[in-house]
Order: C-alpha cells, then sequence, then structure tokens
C-alpha cells in the first residue's frame, strides 16, 4: 500500500508538477506585491504573451510531428518590416495583411520543402532560413525602425488590432489582442484534438517510420505543420507591429527563446510527453509571468534571461526524463 501510493504521488508530479510550479508561481508573486493579482495587471499578462501565445501555438504544430523551427525570431522581424512598408506604401491595411501571411507562409513552405521533402536537418534547414531571413530584413530597413502615423488615413484597425479594448460591465476591459489569442487557440485545438488531421501530426511525431508504413503521408504532413507554423507566425507579426506602431526590423528576436521555453514546458504536463495546445498556452503564462513578476519586483533584465535560460533547461531534461518512462510504460 505505501509503495502504491508512492507511484501515484510520482504519476500525479509527472502529470501536473509544471502546473503546480506555475500555480504557486502565481501565488508567491501575489503575496510579493499586492498588485500582481488585480485585473489590470492580469489583463497586461494576457495581451503580453497573446502575440508569443500565438506563435508558439503554430510552433506546436511542427513539435507534434516531431520537427523544429529556428527561423522564428528573425522571421518575425522580416514579416514585421514587409506589413509596415506595404501598409504605408499602398495605404491599404487588407494588402498588407496579404503580404504578411504571404511572407509568413512562404517562410514556412521553405523550411517545410527543406526539411520535411529535401530531408535537411530540420536544425539546419530552419536556421539556414532565418539567417537569411535576418539578411533581408537588414538589407530592406538598413536596420532602421519605421513608425507608422497615425494621421496618415490607415484604416482604424491598424491599431486596434494590437492596442484596441473592449469594454466588459463595470468598467473593466479586455484588450483586442487577447480574444484574437483565445481564438486561435481554439482553432488549434480542434485541429489538434478533434480532426484526423491532428492525430496524423500527433501520429508523426511518435514514430515517423511507422506512420509512413501505415499509409500517412509524412513529407506532405510535415510541410502544412511549417505551413501553420509561419501562417501563425504572420499573426503574431502583424499584432506587434500594431501594438508597437512601427516597423522594428530587431522585433521579435525574443520569440525563439521563449517559444521554445514555453512549447517544451507544454511537454512535461499531463503526463502526455508530447506538445499539446492547453500545455502551450499554460507555458507561455508560466513565461510571461516570471518576466511580469521579476520586473515588478525591480529584477534587472539581465536576470530575467537568466532565470528563462533555467526554465529551458529544466523544461527539456523534464520532457526527456518524462518521454523515457513513457516510452517503457
Amino acid at each position: 500500500m505505501r509503495r502504491l501510493k508512492q507511484i501515484d504521488w510520482l504519476l500525479f508530479a509527472r502529470k501536473y508538477g509544471t502546473v503546480l510550479f506555475g500555480v504557486l508561481l502565481f501565488i508567491l508573486f501575489s503575496c510579493l506585491k499586492s498588485n500582481f493579482f488585480t485585473w489590470s495587471n492580469l489583463m497586461t499578462m494576457l495581451r503580453s504573451m497573446s502575440m508569443l501565445c500565438i506563435c508558439a501555438l503554430g510552433f506546436t504544430f511542427v513539435m507534434a510531428a516531431g520537427g523544429f523551427d529556428m527561423s522564428l525570431g528573425n522571421a518575425a522581424g522580416l514579416i514585421n518590416m514587409i506589413f509596415v512598408y506595404t501598409l504605408l506604401g499602398s495605404g491599404s491595411l487588407l494588402l498588407a495583411l496579404a503580404a504578411a501571411l504571404a511572407a509568413g507562409l512562404l517562410v514556412g513552405l521553405t523550411n517545410g520543402m527543406l526539411a520535411g521533402v529535401v530531408g535537411l536537418p530540420d536544425f539546419i534547414a530552419t536556421y539556414a532560413v532565418g539567417t537569411a531571413a535576418y539578411g533581408l530584413k537588414m538589407l530592406i530597413s538598413r536596420g532602421n525602425p519605421t513608425t507608422i502615423p497615425k494621421d496618415a488615413g490607415l484604416s482604424p484597425l491598424t491599431f486596434t488590432i494590437g492596442q484596441g479594448k473592449i469594454p466588459l460591465p463595470g468598467g473593466l476591459t479586455v484588450p483586442v489582442p487577447v480574444i484574437i489569442m483565445l481564438v486561435f487557440f481554439a482553432v488549434v485545438v480542434f485541429l489538434l484534438k478533434k480532426t484526423p488531421l491532428g492525430r496524423r501530426i500527433y501520429a508523426i511525431g511518435g514514430n515517423r517510420t511507422a506512420s509512413e508504413y501505415s499509409g500517412i503521408n509524412v513529407k506532405k504532413h510535415r510541410v502544412i505543420t511549417f505551413l501553420f507554423s509561419g501562417g501563425f507566425l504572420a499573426a503574431a507579426a502583424v499584432m506587434m507591429t500594431s501594438r508597437l506602431g512601427s516597423g522594428q526590423p530587431l522585433a521579435g528576436e525574443d520569440f525563439m527563446l521563449d517559444t521554445i521555453a514555453a512549447v517544451y514546458l507544454s511537454t512535461t504536463m499531463f503526463g502526455e510527453g508530447e506538445p499539446t495546445p492547453e500545455g502551450t498556452f499554460i507555458g507561455v503564462f508560466i513565461i510571461t509571468m516570471l518576466t511580469n513578476g521579476l520586473t515588478m519586483l525591480g529584477a534587472e533584465y539581465y536576470f530575467q534571461y537568466i532565470t528563462k535560460g533555467i526554465v529551458v533547461i529544466l523544461a527539456v531534461l523534464m520532457s526527456v526524463l518524462l518521454s523515457g518512462k513513457t516510452k517503457k510504460a
């Protein structure tokens, strides 16, 4: 009986340890700062995490199929600049959105063709694409930011996407980016959990060779996962541009580390050993909460990077250990 209880506790720790860590962290920051657990700060955290969450949800598709994407940070900056220059050059928000989406899908397609079809290692293929994206964004911007004037006669939605708020009863508000994030989250949950596409993606991530023998077109589906990653990255980059009110060639560079941390945290939740949309959402919230809480406590920015690095290491270690235990089971 004592042995049985010990196994149950170990199982509980493997399934819910990361979630429990997030809850304890939330309680700790709430005790240390009285204004941490407020509606205003909660909305601030959700708004801050919205762009990263959408990016990470796209990356979840790639990770679920056993892939990896190193191009996210630099590609986000490139899409950012393409969106701004198209917007200011044409004056059309719709055309700018189409250009940003096309750029994101092109990045995803290139990654998918190189890694999924040609067979290059994901790390090498996506790193090369990210490096090319860095060169392109610096070439077209010359390294200089470009402000979007509010009096340029552009559609009001240009700024609403990233800065708008929806009023609630009692004088409360919900940022528009939070609503957009929740819509993307619901779509990803449906696609990965409720459709044959999602089941095939997870099957490929579980055993690529067995998936091929069972009749799944692995190359096609791997390309699809990278297309999702590129498309979601485009949405995140547009929201980031709207939020900043300018095109910043170096914007989005933090996406890479934070996305990796969040999705690897996802693999440590609920005992599944694989990335899930709900796990990714919680992972992004934990990363954002760390940054928000440490900032409110007055921690220097470099300490925040150290903390995130430690979280990534722990997440990867937990993912490897959990994966090993899952396979043995």
